[in-house]
């Protein structure tokens, strides 16, 4: 998905969203929900309590939060899905704020 207004697009951003979170930022990726068939976002971060605040402040549902192993880190990467199209509006809305 390309938002035209920005420039901005959603897709294959998986490699940024990791190295964001190793640098202790946010890092989000665009997903899809097959189960849904809509599209889902996932926010990682290297500091789960960080990751929580974030969606709280986002105003994102926080349901269950994973570790994600990655080769590029030694300690997992702590994940949530924002799968709702409420919460995937939120992330775009960061997104755009945050590109922008």
């Amino acid at each position: 998905m390309t938002d035209d207004a920005e420039g901005y697009d959603y897709r294959g951003n998986y490699k940024a969203a990791v190295e964001e979170a190793l640098k202790g930022g946010i890092g989000v990726y665009a997903d899809f929900d097959q189960q849904r068939q809509s599209e889902s976002f996932r926010v990682l971060s290297g500091d789960r309590s960080r990751l929580i605040t974030f969606a709280s402040r986002e105003g994102i549902s926080t349901g269950h939060v994973e570790t994600l192993q990655t080769l590029r880190s030694p300690k997992p990467l702590y994940q949530m899905v924002a799968a709702s199209e409420e919460d995937a509006k939120r992330v775009r809305s960061y997104l755009q704020r945050i590109s922008g």
